[in-house]
């Protein structure tokens, strides 16, 4: 399964993720199961528009991504696409909110894995696991909440996302109420 090159990638990963930005706060927030489902209050999806974002999917993943749709008729539509390994910009209707945003990122870069997703001149990121259900954010203070939330997953999940979650606290040095 592809993967990006590391000469398309705006940002050094270690083990899959990104290093963190100096003088960024990171934090962990909540997400949906299915990637772009990102859960951001209407004043952070303005300012995460605020100039040109552009996404990638950083995980290895299948070259080409589909669904089959049946209507009640019967009839079956059926979608296929290409997931794309290079950066690609995210259009402005995509970021008016987090419906047209999850829409947009489906359509492009389907509905699992983990996606990555930054401003041009790179003062944020934000990396989205649909597996963990987590989307982890390191931008300005002040930009995004600068809280972060407990996963509501956590005290029934399985042992390898309780292990994964806890090594990416670590990582990134993120502590929240329990």
């Amino acid at each position: 399964m592809p993967a990006p090159s590391d000469e398309v990638l705006p940002f050094v990963l270690s083990d899959g993720w990104p290093d963190p930005l100096p003088g960024c706060v990171v934090t962990f927030r909540e997400s949906g199961i299915v990637l772009g489902s990102l859960l951001f209050e209407d004043d952070e999806w303005r300012a995460l528009r605020s100039g040109p974002a552009l996404s990638l999917r950083i995980d290895e993943h299948p070259v080409m991504d589909g669904w089959t749709t049946r209507d009640p008729d019967g009839t079956e539509t059926h979608v296929e696409f290409e997931i794309p390994l290079l950066p690609v910009t995210v259009p402005p209707a995509a970021m008016a909110h987090s419906r047209a945003f999850e829409e947009w990122v489906w359509d492009t870069h389907g509905s699992l894995g983990r996606l990555l997703l930054w401003d041009e001149p790179r003062h944020w990121w934000i990396v989205q696991e649909s597996d963990l259900e987590l989307a982890i954010t390191c931008a300005p203070k002040g930009m995004l909440s600068e809280t972060s939330e407990a996963l509501s997953w956590l005290s029934f999940g399985t042992e390898k996302g309780r292990q994964e979650v806890s090594a990416l606290r670590e990582r990134y040095a993120v502590d929240w109420a329990e």
